[in-house]
């Protein structure tokens, strides 16, 4: 499973304040990071409950 954050991602920061283990937002170039390239097992169900509280759906889910 991988995370990607789609274009019209605002920066609102909602993902890093709920799930610091998944995001984090990255100053230099006014982005949100995601922390692993493939998302481990343990933090699998939070990776999608983020998703789902995204305030503009900017979050994907990518199921491999």
């Amino acid at each position: 499973m991988r995370i990607e954050l789609a274009g019209f991602c605002i920066r609102c920061g909602i993902c890093e304040d709920l799930y610091p283990d998944l995001y984090k937002r990255n100053y230099q170039d006014h982005c949100m990071d995601v922390l692993y390239e493939t998302i481990p097992a343990e933090l699998q169900e939070r990776a999608v409950q983020s998703a789902a509280d995204c305030a503009v759906a900017a979050i994907k889910i990518i199921r491999d």
